[in-house]
């Protein structure tokens, strides 16, 4: 991914996710401030990870939709991505940072401990939404994943999100509520 190819991932990430309700709690429902944390968070914990996968979709040869997704034992941040991360989170949530790592715990407990794809986040520019371009990205994702023959994991935290992830034989595994929000972990089992 190119430099400008990056950056606009970011953006798009950001304003996917700009009205997430666990986004929105990090940053103690500051809009503005989620946008930016997605943005700058995607850039430099997701893009810049060599162990993640990405898949872009385009319209028109515009970047409008981003997938990622790590292969387990690679699904969450090191003790070293954290540190690399730290400066610019903090920069951009400030005193929020204790919510963060709260979310990012609280989220970890509930990750599979055998291999697995972890998915996420699925990003896709507010103008392009309700077009199937996440749908899109999703079934490209998953007929790989089933070409291995491995299951897959993710977290949602939108009802319509957990729908659209069970209509892809996701099942919820377990949930719980992370600073008030209520959140879903959902596994596809190996096809």
């Amino acid at each position: 991914m190119a430099a400008g190819e990056a950056e606009l991932a970011g953006r798009i990430v950001g304003l996917a996710f700009a009205d997430n309700p666990s986004n929105l709690a990090t940053v103690g429902g500051d809009r503005e401030k989620a946008i930016r944390a997605m943005e700058h968070g995607t850039r430099v914990i997701k893009l810049g990870n060599s162990s993640n996968h990405l898949l872009g979709a385009e319209r028109e040869g515009r970047l409008v939709g981003l997938l990622n997704a790590a292969e387990w034992p690679n699904c969450q941040m090191t003790l070293g991505e954290k540190l690399k991360s730290a400066p610019v989170m903090i920069r951009t949530i400030g005193r929020n940072m204790p919510r963060a790592f709260k979310i990012m715990s609280s989220r970890a407990k509930h990750e599979p401990r055998e291999p697995h794809w972890h998915v996420g986040p699925i990003a896709v520019h507010p103008d392009e939404q309700g077009r199937g371009v996440g749908k899109a990205l999703l079934n490209t994702l998953l007929e790989k994943i089933d070409e291995q023959g491995a299951p897959a994991f993710l977290q949602a935290d939108i009802d319509r999100n957990v729908a659209l992830y069970q209509r892809f034989g996701f099942e919820i595994v377990s949930r719980e509520t992370i600073l008030g929000v209520d959140t879903r972990f959902m596994w596809r089992a190996a096809r």
